[in-house]
């Protein structure tokens, strides 16, 4: 009896993405498949029963074009994209091409998202546990002694991130005391609250 395998990955001596994922969804235990028709052609997608499938892509810029699909060549890799949809709506769980990542930590990153999102994994990341710092102890007596900033890259782009975010909405606050300082009232009407 001949069996088949749902395997597609490109053979060992090439540096592809598919293997890379692969790995690290097993890392982190996540159950995948390969999708081999119709819209999901192209995508691992996770078999957790009870949960909703994440769709997870790979996206390379080799040349003039953007290729999408799991197993791309590593040379020119964008980064993973790991999206969920539902009746109600559709989710992104994993963006890499905004973390700007190599393919082995856009992998990672993305399985932990992943499996955090799944309920898999407690966090996301598994230095500061998402706090954003990093207990620091005496080696000797095991004793607290401090914190440090998490130098996970996935915690240094999300604190980018908040950091951008925090300053455009402040940016956003300023600018609308300024509008309101600088208004004059034309009337009953024109201010709130009526």
């Amino acid at each position: 009896m001949q069996t088949y395998s749902l395997i597609k990955t490109a053979p060992a001596d090439q540096s592809r993405t598919g293997d890379i994922l692969r790995t690290a969804l097993d890392r982190h235990g996540i159950p995948h498949r390969v999708c081999g028709n119709g819209v999901e052609r192209g995508h691992l997608a996770t078999t957790v029963e009870g949960a909703p499938r994440v769709y997870i892509t790979a996206h390379n810029n080799r040349g003039r074009t953007v290729r999408s699909g799991y197993d791309l060549p590593e040379t020119g890799h964008i980064g993973f994209t790991a999206v969920v949809t539902t009746d109600t709506a559709t989710s992104l769980v994993w963006n890499g091409p905004d973390a700007e990542l190599s393919p082995a930590l856009d992998a990672e990153s993305c399985a932990r998202s992943v499996a955090a999102y799944l309920h898999l994994s407690p966090f996301f990341c598994p230095s500061c546990e998402d706090y954003g710092c990093v207990e620091l102890f005496h080696p000797s007596t095991d004793a607290l002694i401090g914190h440090r900033p998490c130098e996970d890259i996935p915690c240094v782009k999300r604190a980018e991130r908040r950091t951008a975010h925090a300053a455009a909405a402040q940016a956003c606050l300023e600018a609308e005391q300024a509008a309101h300082e600088s208004h004059e009232c034309a009337g009953d009407l024109c201010c709130p609250p009526f």
